[in-house]
């Protein structure tokens, strides 16, 4: 029986990208171990690796909410600046061209989070309700086309790979039944 810290261990290493093959070596427990872990602490592994990936964000103020925040305080520099333009003796193309951009990248920063993250093993019913957010986010407009497309093309791709898998382990299903009765 292993440990809470063996356990905890394969957490933290898992959440760090290693290989059942790193760690294995690094702690001595066996594949499928692994494996049963990973199936057993798939939120927790998932939850540490958003955490440490919110972590390096922050620590570079790489999150969408600073890059929003300033987009946004910039945006309302070039509107105060606006309104204190007289129009008719200053250029107002170069403000105006900058608001426009600053409003298309703000609104570009904004995604709605997909509730279905596809990591470690999964079925074609983890697919498809991927896909069935996707649909959601499209809807409602909170990505753009071109994202909506890679992101459908990844799903579609990923659902003809694991019916391929399921189809060849049928096949040899099937052999091994016939194999026995010759």
């Amino acid at each position: 029986m292993r440990t809470l810290e063996d356990k905890q261990e394969f957490i933290r290493l898992r959440a760090e990208g290693l290989s059942y093959r790193q760690i294995t070596k690094e702690t001595g427990l066996a594949k499928d171990t692994c494996r049963r872990y990973e199936k057993e602490f798939r939120e927790e592994i998932n939850q540490l690796k958003a955490d440490k990936m919110q972590e390096l964000y922050k620590s570079y103020h790489m999150t969408k909410e600073a890059r929003i925040k300033k987009l946004g305080e910039t945006l309302s520099k070039i509107n105060s600046a606006l309104d204190e333009v007289d129009l008719s003796t200053i250029a107002p193309d170069k403000l105006l061209d900058y608001k426009l951009k600053y409003m298309e990248a703000l609104k570009s920063e904004y995604t709605e989070p997909s509730q279905n993250r596809l990591e470690g093993e999964f079925n074609a019913k983890d697919i498809l309700n991927s896909i069935g957010d996707l649909l959601n986010r499209i809807q409602a407009g909170t990505v753009t086309p071109e994202q909506a497309s890679k992101e459908m093309q990844a799903y579609s791709n990923l659902l003809k790979a694991y019916e391929n898998v399921e189809l060849a382990d049928k096949i040899r299903m099937l052999e091994g039944i016939i194999g026995g009765r010759n």
